[in-house]
């Protein structure tokens, strides 16, 4: 067999080794438009501290650069799915054929409308952005983080234990969301001012005025003004379905979505031969009967497990439930962890 898996997050690695577990023989082929996409993405925040910590664990994942017999095509991206041809379009030109294919290509941000014009800001998404995040967080002594959820909190508290001074600022809508489970937003507030954290929610910024080269003058909606030297964004993320649309952001590929690729209990898209896993995939639940994206790092692995044992042959179904490692960091160990 022939199975290709785009994507090499938690829920591509799982798929990989459950089809090599099952299928010593197979074909796979890996597609990542990293260069370098052997690490542990839930760690990037403590590499960026660079003290180590309990609940920390090391950043690098030789264990999946070892694995055998894997066709690692990396710094490219998938342009278009050729699902009645059994084919993916690369951008490098090439065209690969599979037998079954893993759609696992996370999310993305949402930055449209949402960056501060005239400023450069900085993201954390991938081992490039925590690199140049780290190189960044060295010289600044104030950091502004814009957004919220998980990764702004995240964002806040890695920054304040490298012992800068923080100021988090969210939109409206943004500081914490309700479908975060586990801790309440005003539990949240009130530890992060407990800890002397300057915290501002439902705040947009107008404006952002480059003073010197690296620091800025920041302007909110409600006319207060304040400096820092590094600003950080945390918007909202999507499932990243980009590939499956033509320019007219129509959907070409044949697979149906909604917010995020439509599965069933198999992880099996409406073109049996085709599974998505993880943060991109909305996951029939056989209990409530709807479908619904379960963000996070557990939920991706087990869905991307499922996954490949599917594509090896198996009948394997999945009960989506809300996220361990979510719940343990969002939920009251979260405030613990300061």
């Amino acid at each position: 067999m022939n199975h290709i898996i785009i994507g090499c997050g938690a829920a591509g690695r799982a798929a990989l080794l459950q089809i090599r577990k099952r299928e010593p023989d197979a074909q796979i082929t890996v597609i990542s438009d990293e260069l370098d996409p052997f690490y542990l993405r839930p760690y990037l925040g403590y590499f960026l501290i660079n003290v180590k910590l309990p609940e920390a664990q090391k950043l690098a994942d030789e264990n999946l650069r070892e694995i055998t017999g894997v066709d690692f095509r990396l710094g490219v991206k998938v342009t278009r799915l050729l699902a009645r041809d059994n084919m993916v379009e690369l951008s490098n030109g090439d065209k690969l054929k599979y037998n079954f294919l893993l759609v696992a290509t996370g999310t993305r941000f949402i930055l449209h409308e949402f960056a501060p014009e005239g400023a450069v800001y900085l993201t954390l998404k991938n081992k490039t952005d925590a690199l140049r995040l780290k190189r960044e967080a060295e010289r600044a002594e104030s950091v502004l983080v814009y957004g919220g959820g998980y990764q702004a909190l995240e964002l806040t508290r890695i920054f304040h234990l490298k012992g800068k001074k923080v100021l988090w600022m969210a939109p409206p809508g943004f500081f914490w969301p309700r479908k975060l489970p586990g801790v309440t937003a005003a539990e949240v507030k009130a530890k992060l001012q407990e800890l002397g954290l300057n915290v501002k929610t439902d705040r947009r910024i107008v404006q952002a005025l480059d003073l010197d080269g690296s620091r800025y003058c920041i302007t909110d909606d409600q006319g207060e003004t304040f400096e820092c030297d590094l600003i950080v964004l945390a918007p909202h993320a999507v499932p990243r379905l980009d590939f499956l649309q033509d320019s007219r952001k129509a959907l070409t590929s044949g697979i149906h979505v909604d917010r995020g690729i439509l599965v069933n209990e198999e992880l099996r898209t409406n073109i049996p031969n085709i599974f998505a896993a993880g943060d991109c995939a909305q996951v029939y639940d056989l209990n409530s009967g709807q479908s619904a994206i379960n963000f996070g790092w557990k939920s991706a692995a087990r869905q991307g497990a499922v996954a490949g044992e599917n594509m090896a042959g198996a009948n394997s179904v999945i009960i989506p439930s809300q996220d361990e490692f979510v719940l343990d960091l969002m939920g009251k160990k979260l405030l613990e962890r300061w």
